[in-house]
């Protein structure tokens, strides 16, 4: 009995990590989509913007933003949308690289942190993000036939932001800039806008 008692403890310790863990995947991720949610995003995005500062490597920020999303649950209600967007997630996840960072910004705004990434690598995750959206066919599981499109923004450290801030709001311009224009397009920030 007596290595039970030197043992239990432990093993109660581990029990407890292991769900705190568990618990802490649940807290960084979004329930629907299953990728991160925008808490964990804004931790990695500081953590990431830190590591590009200090090593002089570009990190660059992407902010997705489907066009046309309402008009699935104006249409087709809640849960419609709420599959919809689960695939667009997969989609994006697809596209993007092994080392980009997902996540599901809130309704049915996505965004990535690609690290290492300067502007013609981020342009290319972009595109390829924006293309594959516009070829999905969407809720096509209910019989549906739905065709959705993504506005896209780009931002590059150290171009044209200099801190982790800096870079949310010139991506954030940026896609609304493709959204005025009459979306369905990638924009990258420009440097002092």
């Amino acid at each position: 009995g007596a290595l039970a008692r030197v043992l239990g403890p432990a093993a109660l310790a581990l029990d407890t990590a292991l769900l705190l863990k568990r618990t802490e995947a649940l807290s960084v991720t979004d329930d629907l989509t299953r990728l991160y949610n925008a808490r964990y995003l804004n931790i990695a995005l500081r953590r990431e913007t830190r590591l590009a500062a200090r090593n002089s490597r570009p990190l660059s920020l992407l902010f997705i933003d489907l066009d046309g999303f309402k008009s699935i649950n104006d249409s087709h209600g809640h849960l419609a949308g709420s599959r919809a967007l689960v695939e667009a997630g997969a989609v994006i996840r697809g596209s993007a690289r092994e080392t980009d960072i997902v996540a599901r910004f809130g309704g049915d705004e996505f965004a990535l942190i690609l690290p290492d990434t300067g502007s013609q690598g981020a342009l290319q995750v972009a595109e390829r993000i924006r293309d594959r959206i516009a070829r999905h066919v969407f809720l096509a599981g209910d019989g549906l036939d739905i065709h959705l499109t993504a506005s896209v923004g780009v931002a590059t450290l150290p171009d044209v932001a200099a801190a982790a801030d800096e870079l949310v709001q010139a991506a954030d311009a940026a896609m609304y800039r493709v959204k005025d224009r009459g979306k369905n397009g990638i924009q990258a920030a420009a440097p002092g806008r």
